[in-house]
């Protein structure tokens, strides 16, 4: 390493700095032109001087200087002398006097280069600090110039341009010589580390960062930083230029000492300075992975230490986020109109930085093909130093990542580029039939993404398997690579808004009695709130994270074909998209915004509905998480609105259009009922409310469907079953179980609190009394949306609960309930109880509309009639008469009367019970058996229905417990021929009593 020296630039580096100078001409003052004369002291020279320029400046600007002196008067000495502050006449270089220029010396261009710097740098006449600050002055006054073709305008005079590029190479030279190599001109050799941030001690770079580069300094020069950084760009070596911009990015770095939301100018003038770097290429490739500009990946291996010592990291920190720390309590105040006035005043200071480094990025992204992979080894490398916030078990791992709102504004950024390419379902469209398929698929093998997405799960690989290529592409696809970026990156900010923002605050808002949102108390849960949807709720960033997610359940829809058959690679997608959707929509979705997004949400449900099918989705646990996107139509408290709001939305025009999909309508009801019975198998243990709290939620989307969109999805309804009864069977069933457990469980609670009543008269104060009614409230939910769901699908499709094997549970289950609420047993319930947690009115008119939609199938009537445990004639006239039946009063009165009509004649066939032959009856239920069958083990004879109906829960003989199917069954003919012969005679004798009794009437 030596001195750094200038050297002359070629043709194409001149028209580079031409045009570089020419964007930012300078601006003459003729009042400073005036004093400058006054200091002179030669004012007739001036004077003259002044006419020859005026004179000189009237002629064409393509006329060609041949000669550096331009009059009997000098003007080449008389502008160096003005632009420099030398006068040779009294041998002063800025009014201080020196022994090396002759005097009355003609200053020249030559002369200056090859003797006044030299002598002015190794003299001792001035300290170090007075040569550099002359080196930055003579810098900053060539820099106040224009260029014009061949001349350069310079204080009022003109210069033949390639004099100045010598002499404006050479000051540079001279100022990185001081700056890396002082030892050159005798000056004590300071060593500093440009790679150790702590090291500092060279203050030679000190005057220069402050006199050029700092951002502190409003004055700074954007023309001399420019001329500056085209003389490293072109002239200076690649390692000189590395290390000086490294010593100044370091100090622009340490300028932060803390983070501020109240004065942004600081962050402002360091965007200012990496969008005048982001112009130079061959800089930006050194600088983008190894600098104190954007990160020393070298030397950095956490994400929390790119966040303090990378100036792109400090500027991503400029974070609202209670997670990044405690200044959101002193920003907002607790009036309420305030924090949100609040919210948009610092949401603008903050998202005017953001937004510039959207820009600063954009501009690396175009520039040309080495720097943008550059970048995309930049974008990878961020991502991998944060993939610990992944890890929500492990909070010592999260803490060496990046914070979640730097995180999240990194991901603002990646969706800001990828939505230049998908920023329209036109572009959409061209987009998926340009991204490179097969980097999708070798992505995990790729060395660009293999690190990023080693522990990805994908979407079906046994359905599409992987196929070895050829080789890998070294060119990758711009539009592919930010996909998989922004991809790799929203799972991580889907984690973490999940834990930070959908596990605490959404869930704690959710559980809070609507009348507390009043109260001060939860200012503070309001504050941390706001604080988060300072960043997440900006309308820029929900309009770009749905065109994202909307583009990526798209490219999954086009990997399947019109036989629902998967395309190659649909299986090698990541499932993260799938998972991403729903944390963001719910999100979304609680804070009413994702209605002003239906047809980005739209096709996201569609691909939701799809992947419910189990041919395209294997995995129960990823067809279960589709459900979640479907939250929008959630009748309990999703966020700060009223219920009547919420109602006047979910009824609006938008939400209409976005159920108006043909995928929807084709797809979803079926893959809703496949989500339900998928429950079944990936319920954790004993957690059967957890089981129940995905289960009401595809009720509530089904019964929603029907009654809002009936004409659009009662076909897919009666298409769905009507194709596959075993999912009818499945679903009926485990539909059933539940509701007789919540109705189960809900009863339970009424008799505690019945019981806490007895024991304790002033139990409404009683702690455990709010406990009970708190648990009395989730468990009614549950109940409620069961009832209302039975009631919406037998109205348009009983048949689905009139199959044999469900048929009597649900008549037995209907007269139970109904007798537990209106019956004597209701005599034992608690009484004062809040109606809207419990309505006993409410739930008897749902079950006679229930009745009422099953009165026409005559088995089910049977059976109803049949159930000993609950059944009274007298139980069905008391509803009639407590009840507002005016809905089905006629039909309700014929239903009593056929009902009563069967009732007698049971009576008649069990009168004499113990005559029945103990063969004709079912030895489990005790019933007659309508098809008996012989077990092939046990050999006992069971009706075929009752061994149907055990056969649903479990698959042996319930006698010896051995494997049995329905199909192994051996039929008994005879003996069914006896039964029906027995019950035949019974009811002739019937018959004749009722003949023989209106006679002798």
């Amino acid at each position: 390493m030596g001195q750094a020296q200038p050297a002359k630039m070629n043709s194409q580096q001149e028209e580079q700095s031409n045009e570089k100078l020419t964007q930012q001409p300078a601006q003459r003052n003729e009042k400073n032109f005036e004093g400058q004369e006054q200091h002179s002291n030669q004012p007739n020279q001036q004077q003259m001087t002044q006419n020859l320029i005026s004179h000189q400046n009237e002629q064409s600007d393509s006329e060609n200087i041949d000669e550096e002196i331009q009059s009997a008067y000098d003007i080449e000495n008389i502008l160096l002398s003005r632009t420099f502050g030398i006068f040779t006449n009294t041998q002063q270089i800025y009014g201080k006097e020196v022994d090396f220029i002759p005097k009355d010396q003609i200053l020249t261009v030559d002369f200056l280069i090859e003797q006044v710097y030299y002598q002015f740098l190794t003299s001792s006449q001035f300290t170090e600090q007075e040569k550099l600050k002359f080196l930055i002055k003579s810098l900053s006054s060539l820099s106040n110039s224009e260029v014009k073709n061949e001349a350069v305008i310079l204080a009022e005079g003109r210069i033949k341009k390639e004099r100045y590029f010598d002499l404006l190479n050479h000051i540079q030279g001279q100022l990185l010589t001081c700056t890396l190599y002082p030892d050159a001109f005798e000056w004590q050799n300071i060593e500093e580390d440009p790679n150790v941030f702590e090291d500092a001690k060279n203050f030679r770079a000190d005057i220069i960062f402050n006199e050029i580069f700092c951002s502190n300094n409003c004055g700074m020069s954007e023309n001399t930083i420019k001329n500056l950084l085209d003389y490293l760009e072109t002239q200076a070596s690649e390692d000189d230029s590395f290390k000086f911009l490294e010593l100044m990015l370091k100090r622009e770095l340490k300028l932060y000492q803390r983070l501020a939301f109240d004065n942004i100018q600081l962050q402002k003038h360091s965007l200012a300075l990496l969008h005048i770097l982001a112009q130079y290429k061959k800089l930006m490739e050194k600088l983008l992975l190894n600098s104190w500009a954007y990160c020393k990946f070298d030397l950095i291996n956490t994400g929390i230490h790119f966040q303090q010592r990378s100036i792109v990291g400090i500027l991503l920190s400029l974070s609202s986020f209670p997670t990044d720390g405690h200044l959101w309590k002193s920003h907002f105040s607790d009036d309420r109109k305030q924090m949100m006035e609040q919210m948009s005043s610092l949401r603008a200071k903050i998202f005017i930085i953001i937004d510039e480094l959207c820009i600063l990025f954009e501009k690396i992204l175009n520039s040309n093909e080495i720097l943008r992979y550059k970048l995309f080894e930049f974008l990878s490398n961020i991502i991998k130093l944060n993939l610990n916030l992944e890890k929500q078990l492990n909070i010592q791992l999260q803490k060496l990542s990046s914070s979640p709102g730097l995180v999240y504004h990194f991901f603002y950024i990646l969706t800001y580029l990828f939505n230049k390419f998908a920023d329209s379902q036109t572009t959409i469209n061209l987009f998926i039939k340009k991204i490179d398929l097969n980097l999708l698929s070798y992505c995990k093998k790729h060395p660009l993404f293999q690190s990023l997405y080693q522990n990805v799960d994908l979407l079906a690989s046994e359905l599409t398997p992987f196929v070895e290529p050829e080789e890998f592409k070294t060119v990758i696809d711009p539009m592919t690579a930010l996909y998989l970026f922004t991809q790799r990156l929203s799972h991580i900010v889907a984690n973490s808004l999940q834990q930070f923002y959908i596990s605490t605050i959404m869930r704690e808002m959710k559980d809070l009695p609507q009348e507390v949102f009043q109260a001060q108390a939860i200012n503070k849960l309001l504050k941390q709130k706001i604080s988060f949807d300072l960043q997440i709720l900006h309308p820029k960033s929900i309009k770009y994270t749905m065109q994202f997610l909307s583009f990526a359940n798209q490219l999954a829809l086009s990997l399947i074909d019109t036989d629902l058959k998967p395309i190659y690679p649909y299986g090698l997608l990541s499932t993260t998209f799938l998972i991403d959707t729903q944390a963001f929509v719910s999100i979304y979705c609680f804070n009413d915004e994702i209605i002003n997004y239906v047809m980005e949400l739209q096709k996201c449900c569609e691909f939701a509905a799809i992947s419910m099918n189990k041919k395209l989705l294997p995995n129960p646990h990823l067809r279960i998480r589709s459900i979640n996107i479907f939250q929008i139509i959630d009748d309990k408290k999703g966020s700060l609105l009223s219920k009547e709001a919420r109602q006047n939305w979910r009824q609006s025009q938008d939400l209409n259009i976005l159920f108006d999909s043909k995928y929807l309508r084709t797809f979803l009801v079926d893959g809703l009922i496949q989500s339900f019975i998928d429950t079944e198998k990936v319920a954790e243990g004993n957690q059967y409310f957890s089981k129940l709290n995905i289960r009401v939620k595809i009720c509530l989307i089904i019964r929603y469907l029907l009654q809002v969109h009936k004409a659009s999805y009662q076909e897919s309804l009666f298409h769905g079953f009507k194709n596959d009864q075993e999912q009818q069977l499945h679903f009926s069933n485990f539909f059933l179980n539940d509701f007789i457990y919540v109705i189960e469980e809900c009863l339970l609670t009424l008799r505690n609190l019945k019981k806490l009543q007895d024991d304790q008269p002033s139990f409404f104060q009683n702690h455990q009394f709010h406990r009970l009614q708190k648990e009395l409230t989730v468990k009614s939910y549950f109940f409620y949306e069961y009832l209302r769901s039975l009631e919406v699908i037998t109205s348009i499709y009983p048949e689905i609960f009139l199959i044999d094997e469900i048929r009597e549970k649900l008549a037995i289950h209907l007269n139970y309930i109904l007798e537990q609420i209106n019956g004597k047993s209701s005599e034992d319930k608690p009484q004062n109880i809040d109606l809207q947690t419990f309505d006993k009115m409410f739930i008897v008119e749902i079950l006679i509309n229930i009745y009422m939609n099953l009165r026409k199938n005559k088995q089910f009537i049977l059976e109803v009639v049949k159930d000993e445990r609950s059944f009274s004639v007298e139980l069905f006239k008391k509803t009639q008469q407590s009840n507002n039946c005016e809905k089905y009063s006629q039909q309700f009165e014929e239903f009593i009367v056929q009902i009563e009509e069967l009732n007698q004649k049971q009576k008649v066939l069990f009168q004499n019970q113990e005559d029945i032959p103990e063969e004709f009856l079912d030895p489990l239920c005790f019933s007659f058996m309508s098809d008996p069958v012989k077990l092939p083990h046990s050999n006992v004879i069971v009706d075929r229905l009752t061994i149907k109906k055990h056969l649903l829960n479990n698959s042996i003989d319930p006698f010896d417990r051995s494997p049995l199917t329905l199909d192994m069954v051996i039929e008994q003919k005879e003996l069914k021929q006896k039964i029906e012969d027995y019950i035949a005679k019974n009811l002739e004798k019937l018959n004749n009593k009722q003949t023989l009794n209106q006679e002798q009437k």
